[in-house]
């Protein structure tokens, strides 16, 4: 359940007003910034010197929450000081980087502090007073730790700023935090709101693709390149043909347990022939076997790094774009990157998603964009993500795979159980892969008409947003 809270003499709003500290020349500022930083923000935001000079990743970006059809940005020297009714939100922006934001990330403190550290006084208290509510928005990606939740809790507490509101695409969040309040004995100071931006945003790039509409551009050095789409015909005019991959998994940054998931591929001998992408050079000289939290049976443990080392031997393998394997500023990985051809010679999407291990419930793009795509899901993620995913109307696998993983808390017991999904697989013939994949094109085609349905649908589903914001 979200917490109440009240707004002191509220009126009726028609459009939002998000307010700053800082206007440049007509350039909105993001709030929560020392101002030795505003130089990197105008006339226009430069991420790529922020981290070449600075040497960390930025706290605060200007986001998506900036949509003129629904929000007014003003400067909060417009409130006159006598004021004693809710004007709008004080917000502060996020993508990626919260643990810098929040001031819990010890590697950075001496370079940056905490958004609540660089609250102007004026602000603070329109804050204080009810005329101005804090609104923090990490709804794009981000890990919205622990930590970070109990600190947002204590620096409003600390500078006594109420009816605060949190949005994020973790859908755990809410719970975690109204837990710990519960067991230290706290009264919740924060309301979640969680907005899945990564289905919306996902969903209308293959939306815009099938209307012609390339929402992404490609690297200067990758013009050549578009981006495409599946449609409903040529998903079922490949009923007849036999595809030459059974799966396809994608796991550019290596991750813990997409690291596992490689070592079980390559086990099974579904690495190569297969669409599987990987790259263990792509964070540093080579991705550590640091498997231990999922993979804790001694023997199986020394099995698989037999596989991970002739992976270190291997170079980097690609399906969709080789720029999508290379860090190169100024790149959308995430997005603008589709290509229909790896899924129509694929029949089975094993996921690895963002997170495994951590206790977050972010679902990012990866999970739904296998649906725009007519490819069942395998998914290496959080557990209760699939239950995420059927909230929003989507039917899952289960009957077709075991889905009990997603229930499975512990991490190790949860890879155990979709390594004997994997397992299963590597056993089928092409012929049963392929009966098996077509007896679901029922669920299939529904989970495709859905998704495409969100993203005819983004903009109404932001409206959403700023009207539960009201």
């Amino acid at each position: 359940m979200f917490i109440t809270y009240q707004i002191p003499k509220r009126r009726k709003l028609g459009m939002l007003n998000f307010y700053y500290d800082r206007v440049i020349d007509g350039v909105y500022i993001p709030n929560g910034i020392p101002e030795n930083f505003v130089k990197y923000y105008s006339p226009n935001f430069n991420d790529v010197s922020f981290r070449n000079e600075v040497g960390v990743e930025p706290a605060v970006y200007p986001t998506d929450m900036r949509m003129a059809e629904y929000c007014s940005l003003k400067s909060v020297d417009t409130i006159k000081g006598d004021v004693d009714t809710f004007s709008g939100y004080y917000l502060i922006e996020g993508f990626g980087s919260a643990q810098n934001a929040m001031g819990v990330n010890p590697e950075t403190k001496d370079r940056y502090e905490s958004v609540f550290n660089y609250i102007e006084e004026k602000s603070l208290k329109f804050l204080q007073n009810g005329v101005l509510k804090l609104c923090i928005c990490y709804l794009q990606e981000s890990f919205i730790t622990d930590n970070i939740i109990h600190s947002i809790h204590d620096n409003t507490e600390r500078l006594n700023i109420q009816n605060s509101i949190v949005i994020v695409n973790d859908f755990l969040v809410e719970k975690r935090y109204n837990d710990w309040c519960k067991e230290n004995g706290y009264e919740p100071r924060f309301k979640v709101i969680v907005f899945c931006h990564s289905l919306y945003e996902k969903s209308n790039e293959i939306y815009g693709l099938h209307n012609n509409h390339q929402i992404y551009t490609m690297a200067d050095d990758y013009t050549e390149y578009k981006g495409s789409a599946m449609s409903l015909d040529e998903f079922k005019d490949s009923k007849s043909t036999l595809r030459k991959n059974t799966i396809l998994s994608m796991n550019r940054r290596q991750r813990e347990h997409r690291l596992a998931t490689l070592c079980v591929l390559s086990k099974y001998n579904l690495l190569k022939g297969n669409g599987v992408s990987y790259q263990l050079t792509f964070d540093g000289p080579t991705t550590p076997y640091y498997v231990k939290s999922l993979i804790t049976d001694n023997e199986k443990y020394r099995d698989y790094f037999i596989h991970y080392k002739k992976l270190k031997k291997m170079k980097y393998q690609w399906v969709d774009y080789p720029i999508a394997m290379e860090a190169k500023d100024g790149v959308t990985h995430g997005y603008g990157w589709e290509n229909k051809q790896p899924y129509l010679d694929s029949y089975l999407n094993i996921t690895t998603e963002t997170d495994f291990v951590n206790p977050t419930g972010y679902a990012s793009e990866k999970v739904w964009k296998p649906f725009g795509f007519f490819q069942p899901v395998l998914l290496v993620g959080s557990p209760n993500t699939l239950e995420f995913v059927k909230s929003f109307g989507f039917k899952t696998f289960d009957g077709f795979i075991d889905e009990s993983y997603d229930k499975e808390t512990s991490i190790a017991k949860r890879f155990e159980l979709i390594e004997k999904e994997i397992i299963k697989f590597s056993k089928m013939s092409k012929q049963e892969v392929h009966d098996w994949y077509w007896s679901m094109e029922d669920i299939l085609i529904h989970n495709f008409n859905l998704f495409m349905e969100y993203g005819k649908n983004r903009q109404q589903n932001y409206k959403n947003l700023f009207e539960e914001l009201k």
